[in-house]
């Protein structure tokens, strides 16, 4: 009897490790489907997804405005105007990127309506769309309009976590900076 509680210790904790994950990337699920902020602040890392969004951002930033013909034209300028583009998208992330932000998004969102309802299905469901990068982060894919967003979870501690969101580079393509 010890021999088969010593063999099944081992998936107990592969079942457990598993489990957890589903059910943090399903308490974000519910976090957005009831617009609930005090759940989105427990399962989504905001500092941490503030700066990914800030870099990736900034870095878009900087390559538009290096691109443009009006930076050559500005000459030494055009740094000042980067740098002072830099701390705008920076104010701006730190004011709208938070649990705050996110309920108003959702507020005003046209396709809450299409965010399937969290049950029991949706939880055990979620094993179908994660992907685990290493073990201790897995990734969710996510579409909308046609476009894919990873959605980035690390375990922190027990829990799991959304550290990151990430965007397609062409994000920008159609925005002109003037």
């Amino acid at each position: 009897m010890k021999k088969i509680s010593i063999a099944l210790l081992p998936v107990l904790i592969i079942i457990i490790y598993i489990f957890s994950a589903m059910y943090s990337f399903h308490q974000v699920h519910k976090s957005v489907y009831y617009n609930n902020k005090q759940l989105s602040k427990k399962y989504i890392e905001w500092d941490e997804v503030k700066n990914n969004f800030k870099d990736f951002l900034n870095a878009n930033l900087l390559e538009k405005m290096s691109n443009e013909s009006q930076s050559d034209e500005l000459g030494q300028l055009s740094i000042l105007v980067t740098g002072l583009a830099s701390k705008f998208v920076d104010y701006a992330i730190d004011t709208y990127i938070n649990a705050d932000g996110l309920s108003l998004l959702i507020e005003k969102s046209e396709q809450k309506s299409e965010i399937p309802e969290p049950n029991f299905q949706t939880l055990i469901g979620s094993i179908s769309i994660m992907k685990f990068d290493s073990l201790n982060s897995f990734h969710v894919n996510l579409e909308n309009e046609g476009e894919t967003y990873p959605v980035h979870f690390r375990r922190i501690g027990t829990k799991w976590k959304v550290v990151e969101i990430s965007f397609p580079e062409d994000l920008f393509d159609d925005m002109n900076v003037n």
